[in-house]
């Protein structure tokens, strides 16, 4: 019989493909008093949540609170869920948490499922081209670990030092992948901080690389 003190684990260092779409218990005592306030039930032992954790395209690796939870020997014991509220903690603020993975929660998680799948549609329904970018495992070295659809890319244009820039995948273009800029470039390239430019993975120098080279109108 497992030990669930023993296989918490530090949620700063989990890969967000590891935990995406699933739920989670986390322990997170200093949040309780925000469930209260949103309507949650939260009993005595109860130190954490169940949430699922899911990416949001512009807040990055979320956490939807389902219910208060906390470990008890050998199991995850779970309060009454609270459909009416909203609460969702962006990853910055449960960075320093220890959390268990779906696998180690021996509680009937069925009961959620549907629920659960209300949620993922709600905030995915206006961004499925966004949600399928994620599929692209060749991308997961320049993704931002806590805001996975940003990517970081090299500007290239002639006469112009290479310059890194973000931007967040929004859709697929014809052998390419297009964003919208997040930073504004120190140089002179053309583009701008919010505008939609392209950018295509290659091979550079010996490594894979995203770029968005910028036309020589010369």
């Amino acid at each position: 019989m497992a030990d669930l003190e023993e296989c918490l684990k530090d949620l700063r260092g989990e890969n967000w493909r590891n935990i995406a779409n699933s739920m989670i218990y986390i322990r997170c005592p200093d949040k309780l008093e925000v469930l209260r306030k949103a309507g949650f039930e939260v009993v005595g032992r109860n130190d954490g949540v169940l949430a699922l954790c899911f990416v949001d395209h512009l807040k990055g690796v979320c956490f939807y609170v389902i219910a208060a939870a906390h470990i008890g020997q050998d199991r995850v014991f779970v309060s009454k869920e609270n459909k009416s509220s909203q609460l969702v903690f962006p990853i910055g603020e449960l960075g320093g948490c220890l959390y268990l993975n779906q696998d180690f929660i021996d509680a009937d998680l069925s009961h959620y499922y549907s629920y659960v799948d209300e949620i993922m549609k709600e905030f995915e329904k206006d961004y499925e081209e966004a949600v399928d970018l994620r599929k692209i495992l060749e991308l997961d070295d320049f993704r931002d670990p806590q805001f996975p659809d940003n990517i970081e890319v090299l500007l290239l244009a002639k006469g112009l030092e290479q310059e890194k820039v973000w931007i967040r995948a929004t859709q697929f273009g014809l052998n390419c992948i297009y964003g919208i800029l997040l930073d504004e470039p120190q140089q002179d390239f053309g583009v701008h901080k919010d505008d939609l430019i392209d950018l295509m993975l290659i091979e550079r120098d010996g490594k894979m690389c995203t770029v968005h080279a910028v036309k020589d109108e010369g």
